[in-house]
């Protein structure tokens, strides 16, 4: 726990503050590499793509919705009153995520300027909080867990299991394994949660 009795909160953002749902499916067809009979969920999705089209087609489809369609994404259900909540509670927010800061589709499209946008937009951090430097993108997962053993938040909440098994993920952070669809019942992880409801009352109750 920092001085004053700030405690702070490191979160993901790709599936764990920003949630897709249909946007994949979506660009998929404004690129018109897919049908409305395409499965809609992200990895039904890519599967489809990479047998109807190779992989470049979901490359240059992920390149577009981490980039400028991201537009599409919306705050994953709960997160925005759960992070009000925190806040109240006395808790400083930090996002630590990774992706490339270019696309890999040969578009070239900002990935970490679209994140930021997003952020903002999105109600998740206001103008103050990005400029205060809350945000770290990183361009590997060894690098993201790297950051947070730097900045050595109280708890991470993360989507993926993965970063809580790298090697460089600090001791003593609290992992938060945010596991929307109960796909992860034995991940290396202090605590699971189904929602952001759940996470909040977690981590309010310092439990």
């Amino acid at each position: 726990m920092t001085g004053g009795g700030t405690r702070r909160l490191g979160v993901d953002l790709d599936n764990t503050l920003a949630c897709y749902g249909a946007a994949f499916h979506a660009v998929a067809t404004e690129m018109g590499l897919a049908t409305p009979d395409a499965p809609s969920d992200k990895t039904g999705l890519r599967d489809h793509l990479r047998a109807a089209h190779g992989n470049t087609a979901w490359t240059r489809v992920q390149g577009r919705v981490y980039g400028p369609r991201m537009t599409l994404a919306t705050p994953c259900p709960g997160a925005l009153d759960a992070l009000a909540r925190l806040r109240a509670a006395g808790w400083r927010l930090m996002v630590v995520s990774h992706r490339t800061a270019l696309s890999q589709d040969g578009a070239g499209h900002d990935l970490h300027g679209a994140a930021r946008a997003w952020l903002r937009v999105s109600g998740v951090m206001d103008a103050a909080a990005l400029d205060a430097g809350a945000v770290f993108l990183e361009t590997t997962r060894g690098a993201k867990a790297a950051r947070i053993a730097a900045l050595l938040p109280d708890a991470f909440v993360d989507d993926l299991p993965e970063l809580f098994a790298e090697p460089g993920f600090p001791a003593g952070v609290r992992r938060v394994l945010y596991d929307p669809h109960g796909r992860h019942p034995d991940a290396p992880a202090d605590a699971r949660v189904h929602t952001w409801t759940q996470a909040a009352a977690l981590l309010d109750a310092g439990s």
